[in-house]
């Protein structure tokens, strides 16, 4: 196919200041004896370059006098190719693009629509995961919900989603997530919530008690696998979607604001409230390994957590501390802090 010749281009880069003032002299003039433009001071090279573009032609009706070209009509001509080929190569682009819609909506049909395996499919492979979650937020028209456990997020990961969360913001789809407590003491996430917030992004956090999850328009959601880092389940059966929408509101409400700005209280009231998550899993029997795992903090961090429990509940050792909570029970004082049990393990 063709396109602009090289040696057209390379003429056209050739051409300067005084290559406009020549042609402006032809125009001026009209008609210019060809010898004496040669022998003038922009020489023959100049005229001979200008001549053949087409810029500078000779006459058809006087031998040996040169006129000025139409730029309009020399742009047309050397373009021409170019043009054609731009034209040809969109017919194709627009073909192959009809052929393969009929296999875009097999795939969706199939991927996005209850099937035979009652509207559940398991995602193993991660780059998988990662195209569907992209593609159902590009096809999001209203809302994204995600909920995030785990703690703070990896800078690459917050990375990575940012240009994909400012997209779906941008073009008018609500988008609220939830993250865990701990999220607020990463400078890295903090930055991220401060970014996608100033465009429309709704961040919450909460102590524990919420799945991995993301759901699109009430019409499909993604949730993590009991045993698999990388793969998830693609729920788009109506009744197991809003099942998992109907988790992520009640979480929702009783998740906090994540803050603009830190203060003391705010930082106690946190702990407090960590505190208290991390009560509910030493009655449920969970170690310390899986307990920080749950509540998306660092091991050493969540040992002095339980420390500091057993001190307020006044427990001897983590048994005496589990049956003081879970026989006993716990008492929140007016403040919402962590008070002392009901009455005395004596």
């Amino acid at each position: 196919m063709g396109s602009v010749a090289p040696g057209i281009s390379s003429l056209l880069d050739q051409l300067g200041q005084e290559e406009l003032e020549l042609f402006q002299y032809v125009v001026e003039r009209q008609q210019v004896d060809g010898d004496e433009l040669r022998a003038g001071p922009a020489g023959p090279g100049r005229v001979d370059r200008l001549l053949d573009l087409g810029l500078l032609k000779r006459s058809a009706t006087r031998p040996g006098m040169v006129v000025a070209g139409l730029p309009k009509a020399v742009a047309s001509e050397l373009l021409a190719p170019a043009l054609l080929e731009i034209e040809e190569r969109h017919r194709a682009v627009e073909a192959t693009r009809e052929r393969l819609t009929v296999f875009q909506n097999i795939y969706e049909q199939a991927r996005f629509t209850p099937g035979d395996a009652g509207g559940v499919q398991r995602l193993t492979d991660l780059d998988v995961v990662r195209a569907t979650i992209t593609e159902l937020a590009d096809r999001a028209e209203h809302e994204i919900l995600t909920s995030q456990p785990g703690g703070a997020r990896r800078d690459d990961v917050l990375k990575e989603s940012l240009e994909k969360t400012e997209r779906v913001l941008r073009r008018g789809v609500r988008m609220r997530t939830l993250y865990q407590h701990t999220a607020q003491f990463s400078t890295v996430t903090v930055e991220y919530v401060d970014h996608v917030s100033r465009i429309g992004a709704e961040i919450r956090t909460l102590g524990d008690g919420f799945m991995r999850m993301l759901a699109f328009d009430q019409s499909a959601a993604v949730i993590a696998m009991r045993d698999s880092d990388a793969g998830c389940l693609l729920l788009s059966d109506p009744s197991l979607v809003d099942f998992a929408i109907g988790a992520f509101e009640r979480a929702w409400t009783s998740a906090t604001p994540f803050p603009e700005n830190y203060s003391q209280e705010r930082v106690l009231a946190i702990s407090e409230d960590m505190k208290l998550s991390i009560v509910r899993l030493l009655v449920q029997g969970l170690e310390d390994r899986a307990i920080a795992r749950r509540m998306g903090m660092s091991l050493r961090t969540c040992q002095r957590h339980v420390s500091d429990i057993m001190d307020k509940l006044g427990a001897r050792s983590r048994l005496h501390a589990g049956f003081l909570i879970s026989e006993l029970g716990v008492d929140l004082n007016p403040t919402g802090t962590l008070g002392a049990p009901v009455r005395s393990a004596e």
